[in-house]
């Protein structure tokens, strides 16, 4: 097959995998099987039953559409609107798998918003404008400080938007490119704030699902936003959800996410936010590859040890990470406030008596009190289990003693 031919298989490919259609592996099966024969990647999909042919005929014409646009771009042939309903678009300022964000003016409040539209390749399709405005509906019911807050929803010529609270300021990506690897303290605080969103989300039966560098904000004077939630899975919109589907980054993914599972629960979201924390402390991820060799490596390899990285980090935030993206979901934190905890002690440790101060009101110091209980018992437990390994050593030592003094005897009365 041509290079242009294969290049073209990829692109459909990729667009397969951005709709939720194909999952990496099967994208990666189907392409050896590209290679080896005289089939375009939609023949073997179809071959194989994985999407039928009104599938791969839309995907066949969203692709065309694509490269259409893209043309006209390049030619200068293709002007994006000026105004889409009340707001005023100012300039592009991003785009991810399912729309593109521009900073805007909402005329009637006559302030600059963030608006976010779904891309037009996917209007036509009645399942992602679902997904898109579930997006807005579930986040326009929120409010708390450390989530982007959503302002409006709407369509207008065919085009669907949301409009939401434009954040001046950094992403953590951001500071893991300009400053890598971060400070612990910056980190720590930076984890803490998450986790009350990720605790205010769970409170209201919402698993975030793309927990991830990129989508952690920072404001200039260091308040923390948990936006873009695309991804998300509500309760009562589960039935969007199909079984096998798999969604979410996977430099970030938790072992369930990456297996398709589909009732998840906040402790995804912990797993996704221990890859991030290591991130941010070592300025790499836990593993590298294709999209798929990383979510197998996700559900199969423990990542990196952190210490071998950093050598510098307390013990502590080793256990915490570890405890963090445990496999099983029964071997992590069970909530975001048991991480608090943790970190609340450590931070006391990490600033020492010039850094961090003691908490003044009475639940601060309780939750101090409380993580340092847990943390005794945690340290009790590694004794014990110490104790034990040891004790054991020691019985087996007497025993193999004992069976070679036995052995002797036996042999001097024989001879």
């Amino acid at each position: 097959m041509s290079t242009s031919g294969l290049d073209e298989d990829f692109r459909y490919g990729q667009l397969a995998i951005e709709g939720r259609l194909i999952t990496p592996d099967q994208f990666d099966a189907a392409m050896d099987k590209v290679r080896a024969g005289n089939k375009s990647l939609a023949e073997v999909l179809i071959d194989d039953a994985i999407i039928d042919e009104q599938t791969a005929d839309r995907l066949t014409k969203a692709l065309r559409r694509i490269v259409k646009d893209e043309r006209a771009k390049s030619e200068g042939g293709l002007l994006i609107k000026k105004q889409i309903g009340g707001y005023k678009l100012l300039r592009r300022i991003g785009e991810g798998g399912m729309g593109e964000v521009y900073l805007a003016e909402q005329l009637s409040m006559n302030r600059t918003v963030a608006l976010k539209i779904l891309h037009q390749k996917w209007g036509e399709d009645e399942e992602f404008r679902k997904r898109f405005l579930l997006e807005a509906r579930a986040v326009g019911k929120l409010s708390h400080q450390n989530l982007i807050q959503v302002f409006d929803v709407g369509k207008y010529q065919g085009l669907y938007y949301f409009s939401m609270e434009f954040i001046d300021g950094v992403t953590a990506e951001d500071l893991i490119k300009h400053d890598q690897p971060l400070m612990l303290e910056k980190v720590m605080d930076i984890t803490i704030q998450v986790c009350q969103a990720l605790r205010y989300l769970s409170a209201h039966g919402i698993v975030h699902r793309d927990i991830k560098p990129a989508n952690i904000m920072l404001t200039k004077d260091g308040q923390v936003k948990l936006g873009d939630f695309g991804f998300i899975q509500n309760a009562f919109d589960a039935e969007l959800m199909q079984e096998g589907t798999t969604i979410g980054t996977p430099d970030y993914i938790s072992p369930e996410q990456a297996r398709g599972e589909r009732n998840l629960d906040v402790r995804s979201d912990i797993y996704s936010l221990g890859a991030t924390l290591f991130h941010m402390l070592t300025g790499r991820t836990f593993f590298t590859g294709s999209c798929s060799k990383v979510m197998r490596d996700h559900i199969e390899t423990e990542p990196p040890p952190i210490d071998q990285l950093r050598a510098d980090l307390p013990r502590d935030i080793v256990r915490i990470i570890r405890k963090m993206t445990a496999k099983l979901p029964m071997d992590r934190y069970q909530t975001p406030e048991e991480l608090v905890k943790d970190l609340e002690v450590l931070k006391l440790d990490v600033g020492g008596p010039e850094g961090e101060s003691l908490p003044t009101t009475r639940s601060g110091i309780l939750t101090v009190i409380s993580a340092e209980k847990e943390r005794i018992k945690s340290l009790e437990r590694d004794v014990l289990d110490e104790r034990t390994k040891t004790t054991v050593w020691r019985i087996a030592a007497v025993i193999g003693w004992v069976a070679a003094l036995v052995a002797g005897l036996v042999a001097a009365l024989r001879g």
